[in-house]
């Protein structure tokens, strides 16, 4: 069935707002939210102003749009990183651990300016900060659960809560997120996630 000329008009449409999603981005990153203005955008973008207000109301509007979008990457992700089939071993469960790992670090350096200015949504927009703090919580659960299974598998020992253990892996990636892939390369992922495997699973003891 031939594309009509409506259905080639919204394309049009979603293809020149997430341009101007991506501009935006990019303008917020360089030059910080509070810094940054709608007409840095708009030049930087190469369209009138009007065009700016076709797609969003504000600068806020298109803030918002960036966490809603970068929310929802991160929910497809989370759901791509389900747990596999089959019951976890000492053997597959560093494949599969280092797997999900390199999955988010691809990610993660994909939509880097993106990860920068979320990181700073709860001081610009109370319902972007909400947004954020719900795929926290899933994430936060997510590892939780798998922490749990691994625990019971005897795959982890058990003197670390699985909820705790989820904080402590959360706030390590989040460190990662700050500093080391802020200037890594694509080849630097592979062994960033390998240290990190290798810290989740043995920490820093000799034995």
């Amino acid at each position: 069935m031939q594309p009509t000329r409506t259905d080639r008009a919204v394309r049009a449409r979603d293809k020149r707002r997430q341009q101007l999603l991506v501009t935006a981005t990019r303008v917020f990153a360089r030059k910080g939210y509070w810094a940054a203005s709608i007409t840095d955008i708009i030049q930087a973008a190469g369209v009138a102003r009007g065009t700016f207000y076709l797609y969003f109301r504000s600068k806020q509007d298109a803030f918002v749009a960036i966490v809603d979008s970068y929310r929802k990457e991160q929910k497809r992700l989370l759901l791509e990183s389900g747990p596999e089939q089959g019951p976890p071993t000492p053997e597959n469960s560093r494949a599969r651990t280092r797997a999900v790992v390199l999955s988010w670090l691809e990610f993660y350096i994909r939509n880097l300016d993106a990860a920068n200015i979320v990181r700073d949504a709860n001081k610009i927009d109370p319902s972007a900060a909400r947004k954020r703090e719900e795929v926290v919580q899933a994430l936060r659960s997510a590892i939780a659960k798998n922490i749990a299974r691994l625990q019971e598998a005897g795959v982890y020992q058990r003197k670390v809560s699985p909820e705790l253990a989820a904080h402590f892996i959360l706030g390590m990636f989040d460190e990662i997120a700050v500093t080391c892939l802020q200037s890594a390369k694509k080849s630097d992922l592979a062994r960033l996630a390998d240290q990190f495997v290798e810290f989740e699973l043995h920490g820093l003891s000799a034995q």
